[in-house]
């Protein structure tokens, strides 16, 4: 495993680990805790919202590992740039579940958690939907499709005739 590699784990581990006890803080706070905890609870959703990245970041890296072992490799084939690349597009998989939790009156912490852990590992499965077409759609109830309702006529023509 290479040193980059190991560097931004290291990072990682800490801002979850951070992002983790201060959720901890948050929610077993009251009116007697220490002024940076009430300063905490007031901006908890911004720790929250790094709290769910770093949920998200863990299923990507949990997607990465799944494919590695089943590959019949082992951690020390992990490469960093295979790493980097669902870092580059996690914006795009963090604003729908991001969107989801400020739209939910839910107060579950763990629900937008576990949304988040299964965006970061489905992370190609959601942007797979965003690639270009190679061919346009054949869509039977599009305006433009009128050789599609040509060629069905002809083909329902030869069956037998309602009255």
């Amino acid at each position: 495993m290479s040193r980059a590699l190991k560097f931004l784990m290291f990072i990682y581990f800490v801002v979850f680990l951070t992002t983790g006890t201060f959720m901890v803080l948050i929610v077993n706070a009251d009116e007697g805790s220490q002024p940076w905890i009430t300063l905490l609870v007031r901006n908890h959703s911004i720790v929250y919202a790094w709290h769910l990245v770093c949920w998200m970041i863990l299923g990507m890296f949990t997607n990465y590992y799944w494919d590695l072992f089943n590959m019949g490799k082992g951690i020390e084939s992990m490469q960093v740039l295979r790493i980097v690349l669902p870092l580059l597009v996690s914006p795009f998989v963090f604003m729908p579940t991001y969107n989801l939790w400020l739209a939910s009156s839910s107060q579950s912490y763990m629900l937008f958690a576990v949304i988040a852990i299964q965006s970061g590992f489905f992370w190609q499965a959601l942007l797979a939907k965003v690639a270009p077409l190679d061919k346009p759609a054949s869509i039977p109830w599009s305006v433009n499709n009128g050789a599609n309702r040509a060629n069905r006529a002809a083909a329902t023509s030869n069956g037998p005739e309602l009255s």
